[in-house]
């Protein structure tokens, strides 16, 4: 018995602690994860359409946007219809849609999950999902007019679902809107708003 009980110590005095290489045969990956490529809608437009020019943009340069539950406090909110134009600024007013301060409305807001290194805003509706009914979303125009609106639908469509971006009958109201799900990105989470004050 105490032979048997002194080869056992040996054998596993001799196993080393730390292993010499390492023993996996599998190479591990890192997933790169694929931009879209396209905004909600973008290429829908007639070819006679001018492009953008934030210069002529009806919407207020310094319109802001205020999130609480997100974090997000007076972010400036730029309006274009690009995704080059939602990648560099992180969110981005729909050019074709309202403004709070026009009844029946829909301000169309599209906002990155995750963004890009130079991303001036990167995760800006990274828990967008995280809103529900009752939370507060709030949009202040250049002559500090302060619009609130309050969560009222999600809403989870396909890429070239762009009737998300009209307006809903009898109702103000603001769309945000993020790709999901992290890190495929195939689908858009669509969260409203509707105006209270």
């Amino acid at each position: 018995m105490f032979f048997v009980a002194s080869l056992a110590t040996l054998c596993l005095l001799s196993l080393p602690i730390w292993p010499e290489k390492e023993t996996s045969s599998v190479e591990l990956r890192t997933q790169e994860v694929k931009n879209t490529g396209v905004l909600l809608g973008e290429g829908t437009r007639s070819p006679e359409t001018p492009p953008a020019d934030a210069s002529s943009q009806p919407t207020p340069k310094n319109m802001t946007l205020t999130v609480p539950k997100l974090g997000l406090k007076d972010v400036a909110v730029p309006t274009g219809f690009r995704q080059a134009e939602l990648d560099r600024e992180g969110l981005l007013r729909m050019k074709e849609s309202g403004l709070p301060w026009e009844e029946g409305s829909n301000t169309f807001i599209a906002g990155h999950a995750l963004g890009f290194p130079r991303t001036r805003v990167p995760r800006a509706f990274h828990d967008l999902g995280t809103l529900a009914p009752g939370d507060e979303i709030f949009l202040k125009s250049a002559d500090g007019r302060r619009y609130t609106f309050e969560v009222y639908d999600r809403m989870t469509v396909e890429p070239d679902d762009t009737w998300v971006t009209y307006p809903v009958e009898d109702r103000t109201v603001v769309s945000l809107q993020t790709c999901v799900p992290i890190p495929t990105f195939e689908n858009r989470l669509i969260v409203r708003g509707e105006l209270v004050s």
